[in-house]
């Protein structure tokens, strides 16, 4: 989905800011966060693609003012209550009263894997198809309609816009894609260029 997450290639943002050490947390309650998905993961509540579009669905104001952890909470959540497994006025009572603890919106529909989607080798020109499904896609926006070349590909794995939305999800190869830098941002001049990885329901020969 074109949500607030999608922000890759995004200009206004200024600077990032300078990470000060390599430590993972910075707060006692943040490990718990991971605890919780892989407690779901054990129950079938959670997967990767399904914990990814919990947090893409927050709000704009909500993922723009939470930090990571904050996010990946909101988004495991969002999950158990999805699941039945707690509820939206207890997880408020808890934080501090109504209003408190945002969830995402409702998921949904996700995104069909193409059945008669092409196959392609090493060295094949591809476009990224120009599509904003309403549901999980891992194509990132700033390559829709964007022109590479193929230069590796992944072992097949779950189409994440079905398994994200627990549907039974085809297997597709990932192709890696390079694309010019020139080709993505038209003030790039440096010769540089930009390896994004890519289903292949995402991709189509040129025209």
């Amino acid at each position: 989905m074109d949500g607030i997450a999608d922000i890759g290639g995004k200009q206004g943002f200024g600077r990032m800011p300078e990470q000060r050490d390599n430590l993972p947390f910075h707060h006692d309650w943040e490990p718990f966060t991971y605890v919780a998905a892989l407690l779901a993961a054990e129950k079938g509540w959670w997967t990767f693609d399904s914990g990814r579009h919990a947090i893409e669905r927050i709000s704009p104001r909500d993922y723009m003012r939470a930090g990571y952890f904050e996010r990946v909470l909101i988004g495991m959540a969002t999950l158990y209550v999805e699941h039945e497994l707690l509820r939206h006025d207890e997880l408020e009572e808890r934080a501090g009263g109504e209003g408190s603890f945002p969830l995402s919106p409702a998921i949904g529909p996700g995104q069909a894997s193409r059945r008669h989607r092409p196959e392609f080798k090493v060295g094949d020109k591809v476009v990224v198809r120009n599509e904003s499904p309403t549901g999980h896609s891992r194509a990132p926006r700033y390559c829709h309609g964007k022109r590479g070349e193929i230069v590796g590909i992944a072992p097949k794995a779950h189409f994440p816009g079905e398994m994200a939305h627990k549907v039974d999800a085809a297997h597709e190869h990932t192709y890696h894609v390079r694309f010019e830098g020139s080709e993505l941002w038209s003030e790039v001049k440096d010769g540089s260029s930009v390896v994004v990885d890519l289903f292949a329901s995402y991709l189509d020969p040129p025209n």
